[in-house]
Order: structure tokens, then C-alpha cells, then sequence
């Protein structure tokens, strides 16, 4: 696996894209915590209240929640990385060579899924490292009791790249697989899980039943928290997590057995 990863670098290292798309992440994570963070800090000035009815949400250990949640609305950044990478080798035909160059159809899907998993594992470290700095800028003590939301973020994370990935295996362009993977993350999956919500009568039953929509789940809306549960029957975690992983199994099946049986 290192071997086959070592190759996968070698065509990501020069690649324009990926930098662009990555620093676009980064700059994504900073301004859209930092925005939040000047927007909390002035309403507690005004207001003299601490932290938008929900305690300092920017202050250990809640900020464990906040940063996470602020940054899996830019999770669509790391899988318009993993599209291209995918259509760009249907593109330039590369996958083919890589097959008659001896590499099996297994190895080269699963280097593709391997690439997926450490670019969940980069982006969660760059949210860790994001909650740090701005933990520490408040001035807050730290406190890991919350930390486990950072482990939600990394399946949540995981659950976008790997959709992302089908889809540019199952539609080999890169203008159809973003299109669709946006449009879906952020307007279908929203209304099809808000009415069957409804038609559950608000049970989170809705929650459960799409990808991002269950992965979204694990990291709930980190402000009001206590006006929300009074209003909303919040998903249970640990349900939200099993079905998040198994989802990654679901995948992870679906994009082998697809790409071990396709007309090259």
C-alpha cells in the first residue's frame, strides 16, 4: 500500500487543482470560525450575555463542537479533491494504463479509497489544529470533555469524501459529479430528510435515513442547544455514528465491486 500510495503522490504533487482546492479549505476553515468568532465576541459585548444562550461557544470545551460544526459546511472543498482526482483519470485514461501496467482493479480502487480516508484524516487535523488556536485565543483553559466531537467531524468528513468518490465513479466527469454531489449535500438531502421528518411527525426519523444528513447529525447545531430540544427531538448520537460507518462500509463495497466489473 505504501508503494501504491507513493504513485497516487506523485500524481497529486503537481496537480494545480488540488492545491488550489485544499487552500481554499484552509482559507474557508479560518474565515468562516473567525467570522463567527468576531460576531459571538460582539454580541456579548452588546448583550453582556456569554456565548448565544449556549455558554461560550468559542471557550473549551464547547468550542469541541462549534469549529467542527462551523467547518462541515466546507467539507464539499475536500470532496471536489477527491472528484477530480477520480474523473481526471478517466479523462487522461490513466486508469487504463495503470491496469495494463500491472496494477490489479483492486489495488486501484482501494488506493483511491486509502487516498479518501487520509484526506478525511487531514482534513480533521486541520480542524483540530483550527479549535486550538481559536480555544487558546479566547483564553479558555483546556478541557478535552467534549473532544469526541472531533471524532464525529472525522466520520462526518469521511461520509462526504467517500460520496463524493462514487459519484465521479459512477459519472466519470468532473462537472456532473460536482454538480450533483453539491446540489444534493446542500439542497436535496436538506428536503427529503425534512419531510420525512414531517411525515414522522418530527421523530428524527429522517436523520437516519440519508448519508450527509445522518453524518451532519453527529455534530448538532452548537448554538440555543436548549431552546432547540425543546422544539426538536434531537437523533441519538450512537445511532447517527453506526449508520455513518455504515454508510463508509456501503461505499467502500459498492465503489470496489462497481470498478472490479466495469467496461474500461
Amino acid at each position: 500500500m505504501q508503494k501504491l500510495l507513493a504513485i497516487e503522490w506523485m500524481k497529486i504533487k503537481h496537480y494545480r487543482t488540488f492545491w488550489i482546492l485544499l487552500g481554499l479549505f484552509v482559507l474557508a476553515v479560518l474565515g468562516i470560525n473567525y467570522i463567527s468568532y468576531s460576531i459571538n465576541s460582539s454580541v456579548n459585548e452588546v448583550t453582556g450575555a456569554v456565548g448565544l444562550g449556549t455558554g461560550n461557544p468559542f471557550a473549551f470545551p464547547n468550542i469541541w463542537l462549534t469549529v467542527p460544526w462551523m467547518c462541515s459546511w466546507v467539507l464539499y472543498f475536500p470532496g471536489f479533491i477527491m472528484i477530480f482526482l477520480i474523473t481526471n483519470e478517466y479523462t487522461f485514461k490513466t486508469h487504463r494504463q495503470n491496469i495494463i501496467d500491472g496494477l490489479s482493479r483492486r489495488e486501484f480502487v482501494t488506493t483511491k479509497l486509502a487516498v479518501a480516508l487520509l484526506l478525511a484524516a487531514v482534513s480533521a487535523l486541520f480542524v483540530l489544529i483550527t479549535t486550538f488556536l481559536f480555544g487558546i485565543a479566547g483564553g479558555s483553559s483546556l478541557d478535552f470533555s467534549k473532544f469526541y466531537y472531533m471524532g464525529y467531524f472525522f466520520v462526518t468528513a469521511w461520509v462526504y469524501i467517500l460520496l463524493a468518490l462514487l459519484l465521479a465513479f459512477l459519472l466519470r466527469k468532473a462537472a456532473l459529479a460536482v454538480g450533483l454531489f453539491f446540489i444534493y449535500g446542500l439542497i436535496l438531502d436538506n428536503i427529503i430528510s425534512g419531510l420525512l421528518r414531517k411525515a414522522f411527525e418530527g421523530k428524527p426519523y429522517g436523520n437516519y435515513a440519508l448519508p450527509l444528513e445522518v453524518a451532519d447529525s453527529l455534530l448538532p447545531f452548537p448554538f440555543f442547544k436548549d431552546q432547540i430540544a425543546m422544539v426538536l427531538r434531537s437523533p441519538n448520537a450512537l445511532v447517527c455514528l453506526g449508520i455513518s460507518l455504515a454508510w463508509v462500509v456501503f461505499y467502500h463495497y459498492f465503489t470496489v465491486r462497481k470498478f472490479e466489473n466495469e467496461d474500461l
